[in-house]
């Protein structure tokens, strides 16, 4: 009723008469013929977006400002410090860091950061991956200068007092939980781990002799050797740039280098390994993997269209998305027509990456599912691409690309991303530019030298008939 009530009893007169008098009539109105209460529509003159532009402070860190004249703003800081940097006395630091990242500082208590933040409408998250560790905020303009002295502070100058440090062991043991129950945070932790062994192969998640014992110096001691502001990117999207600039300068302006610089160790790829975790679900997820590319690569656009003419999750919801994806297509048939479904896998991290194919299939199956898989994989390998097929995944990766700049969260990663990794940035148009020009030999050649590469394989499920890694090479 309360949502009823406004509408019934809320009276307002337009030319002396109620509106709500004319209710009756107005319904016969012919729905090609305008409202006669609506109002006249005003054109809307939205401004296109500026040109991007990137500074380097005199402390070293960069800041990136794009102005789209959004009426809510995006801020973040991102630090080339995720968990590849963590060491064998604290792994597991990283995801203390980002469940612990706006505790106390020395200048604002938990609560404080909270309530203001609560009482400007902002959103505050903290993320991590494998390469860097983010704070981002989402704020309205005119409250971006406390977004970011909130960000600087939590960052720059945390407490990790020990009693708001041991708080949080129930939450990283919750994450620790909830990622259990997903076989494909599983898989990719496994991937990664017997791919990379270190750095890169090192979790996203604390692991579970570490849970409780991260202390309050540990994160201090990542945060003053890693937060080195020769790798920070601070960036906000839908700013004023000049404004945002000024903001930046005084927040983190005066940032110093650590005493102690540590050295990014370059990622190795080892290969060869093999996880298998028999848990007895009927419901097998299977994948396999070689070297992939990294962002610093320069055939990492051809490893996008690679993997789209292998296929890639369904585009439309519901769809079986045998039209255009080989590996799925053949991977379906392969199983009889029993539930299946198979998609190439490219992940890309700032020095190297990881390719293949991903299944799952029941477990009467997914060995042949997963030969299937690998037949076009092959096959592709070998120049087995048409041109209906290279048109079609280039269309797809272009519209991955420019869609996902749809999104302010999704544009500050990007950007943010491609600083810290390349130093400049270049839009989505210019690489959907670059897209067109992936001729098929590209391709293929990308293909052969993955496919070629020393594979890794990690599956979970009832593995009783789950073929091994030797069996498949």
């Amino acid at each position: 009723m309360s949502a009823v009530r406004p509408i019934g009893r809320h009276v307002r007169y337009l030319q002396g008469h109620c509106i709500l008098r004319h209710f009756g009539s107005a319904a016969a109105v012919p729905l090609s013929d305008p409202h006669p209460f609506a109002p006249t529509p005003q054109p809307y003159n939205r401004k296109p977006p500026e040109q991007i532009k990137v500074t380097k402070l005199s402390s070293g860190v960069t800041v990136a400002c794009l102005e789209t004249y959004s009426p809510v703003s995006r801020v973040g800081l991102v630090v080339d410090a995720g968990s590849r940097f963590e060491t064998e006395k604290n792994r597991g630091v990283t995801h203390y860091l980002r469940n612990s990242a706006f505790l106390s500082t020395s200048n604002y208590t938990a609560f404080r950061v909270s309530r203001e933040i609560e009482q400007l409408g902002g959103h505050l998250s903290a993320t991590s991956t494998r390469d860097h560790f983010m704070y981002t905020a989402d704020c309205m303009r005119n409250n971006v200068g406390d977004v970011m002295e909130a960000i600087a502070s939590v960052a720059l100058t945390p407490a990790f007092y020990p009693w708001e440090i041991s708080a949080q062991t129930a939450r990283v043991e919750l994450d620790l939980r909830m990622a259990a129950e997903s076989p494909a945070i599983g898989i990719m932790e496994n991937l990664h781990k017997g791919a990379f062994r270190m750095t890169l192969g090192n979790s996203l998640y604390c692991p579970t002799y570490n849970l409780g014992k991260i202390s309050s110096d540990q994160l201090h001691g990542f945060v003053s050797t890693q937060f080195d502001p020769r790798r920070m990117a601070v960036v906000g999207v839908g700013v004023n740039s000049d404004e945002f600039l000024k903001l930046a300068q005084d927040a983190f302006g005066s940032v110093k280098l650590p005493e102690q610089v540590a050295a990014k160790q370059a990622a190795q790829y080892h290969g060869g390994a093999e996880h298998r975790v028999d848990n007895g679900s009927e419901l097998v997820h299977a994948a396999l993997v070689t070297e992939g590319v990294g962002l610093n690569s320069k055939d990492v656009l051809a490893s996008g269209v690679l993997q789209r003419i292998l296929g890639v999750t369904p585009f439309i919801k519901w769809s079986t998305n045998t039209t255009s994806s080989r590996v799925n297509k053949a991977s379906t048939a392969a199983a009889g027509g029993n539930p299946a479904m198979a998609s190439a896998i490219n992940t890309c991290h700032s020095d190297a990456g990881l390719f293949g194919i991903y299944v799952i299939a029941h477990a009467d199956d997914v060995r042949k599912a997963v030969v299937a898989a690998i037949g076009e994989f092959s096959s592709v390998s070998k120049g087995n691409i048409s041109d209906t097929e290279l048109t079609r995944a280039k269309n797809q990766l272009k519209a991955s690309i420019l869609m996902t700049h749809e999104s302010q969260t999704e544009l500050l990663e990007d950007i943010s991303t491609q600083i810290l990794v390349h130093g400049t940035y270049n839009d989505a148009h210019a690489v959907a530019e670059s897209v067109d020009k992936i001729t098929g030999d590209n391709v293929v050649q990308v293909a052969k030298k993955i496919f070629g590469g020393r594979p890794t394989f990690a599956a979970q499920g009832n593995l009783y008939d789950t073929p091994y890694l030797d069996e498949l090479n």
